[in-house]
């Protein structure tokens, strides 16, 4: 019976002295690519385009119709600091200095997803050796062709 008491004070004591320490927070948001819905897209080519535009795409495009799938951030100008730029819906007549507008092609099914500007968002926007990284929250995007609406998160990392 002693020996009965004391296992159970040792299981205790070592239950109750087991414990998490510290919190870990897993970042929802993709690392080198986007999520839309439920599918996820890993980044194989980012580019910027224009004075405006930084573009991600899942495979290499290439000939006059490629079969990729795209992500694609639109600024007033391309930023030169980092910082945080509030998600608008695109397109918008214009952007301001601290907007972005959102997109993401779909080449299955010919689908384009825009940002509603009805989230209350930002992209956090960080450059490290003049390279552009934006980090976009989930947020919610509508086809263009249609009342379909899935939310969007990722990480554009131009290469």
């Amino acid at each position: 019976m002693k020996h009965l008491f004391l296992c159970v004070v040792a299981l205790s004591t070592f239950t109750v002295s087991c414990k998490k320490s510290g919190s870990t927070t897993v970042s929802s948001i993709p690392a080198n690519g986007w999520k839309l819905g439920t599918v996820s897209y890993t980044t194989a080519l980012s580019t910027r385009t224009g004075t405006n535009l930084l573009s991600a795409f899942d495979g290499i495009p290439s000939g006059s119709n490629p079969s990729v799938n795209n992500l694609e951030v639109y600024f007033s100008a391309l930023p030169t600091a980092g910082g945080t730029f509030h998600i608008v819906h695109y397109p918008a007549a214009s952007l301001a200095s601290n907007e972005v507008g959102i997109g993401a092609g779909l080449y299955a099914t010919s689908t384009t997803y825009l940002t509603t500007g009805t989230d209350a968002i930002d992209a956090t926007v960080t450059i490290a050796s003049g390279k552009i990284t934006v980090s976009i929250p989930s947020v919610w995007v509508k086809s263009t062709s249609g009342t379909d609406s899935l939310k969007l998160t990722g990480t554009l990392v131009e290469q």
